[in-house]
């Protein structure tokens, strides 16, 4: 009997039923596994278990295990920065409204779960693949902080910003800042003394960035 005959024979599997839904649903399950045994422990065979396909169905879509988690990372890179181009579409929105809206909607509060699933995915492909947190760094952090960089540099042009702000700076700065207070945010469950609450901490990280390069009356 051939491989396609014997499936149809056994009991359909979920990605069996929902075919559209079955990418998103292996990048999920692969995040789950990946974050909870780190990339060299884990077995696609473990993914396909947590994902309930078989370890073809991954095969059929991904060529290694590490084209999987490039996958991961890009899957949820691509929904972060898919919200911010929304933003950036909206041209009547000043400088100072599209950097806050660009970074809120980047840094938005998530699910917990898939929130510190993805940091611990982060910290552990550093030491693990680090040729994949190399991609990361420059499709994430880096092309955040030029983004925000072109955006101050607008302002700066229309006359909202200080012609002396450092735009790279400041954007490194900010971007670093959250995403360092976010991991570290992760680890309050040990160390309460570095919890925050992540809207407060989002909220006050653009206003203080904003206050650091907007134009004031002194400046004209």
């Amino acid at each position: 009997m051939s491989k396609a005959a014997e499936r149809k024979a056994s009991k359909p599997l979920r990605w069996e039923r929902r075919p559209a839904e079955r990418p998103r649903e292996l990048l999920e399950a692969a995040l789950t596994v990946f974050s909870q045994h780190g990339f060299r422990a884990t077995r696609l065979d473990d993914v396909a278990v947590a994902a309930g396909v078989t370890k073809g169905a991954i095969y059929h879509y991904f060529d290694t295990k590490e084209d999987l988690l490039l996958s991961v990372i890009d899957h949820y890179q691509a929904l972060a920065f898919g919200r911010a181009e929304e933003v950036l579409a909206q041209r009547a929105l000043s400088a100072s409204e599209r950097i806050e809206q660009v970074v809120k909607k980047i840094f938005q509060p998530i699910e917990q779960r898939n929130r510190r699933l993805l940091a611990l995915l982060i910290r552990g492909i550093a030491h693990e693949v680090p040729r994949v947190h190399d991609r990361w760094l420059r499709e994430g952090p880096a092309r955040l902080w030029a983004l925000v960089a072109r955006l101050v540099e607008e302002g700066k042009t229309s006359g909202e910003f200080r012609s002396d702000a450092d735009a790279e700076v400041a954007s490194r700065v900010l971007i670093s800042g959250l995403i360092l207070q976010r991991l570290w945010n992760d680890d309050a469950e040990n160390v309460p003394e570095i919890a925050i609450d992540q809207s407060r901490l989002i909220d006050s990280s653009i206003e203080l960035f904003l206050a650091s390069i907007r134009k004031t009356i002194s400046d004209s």
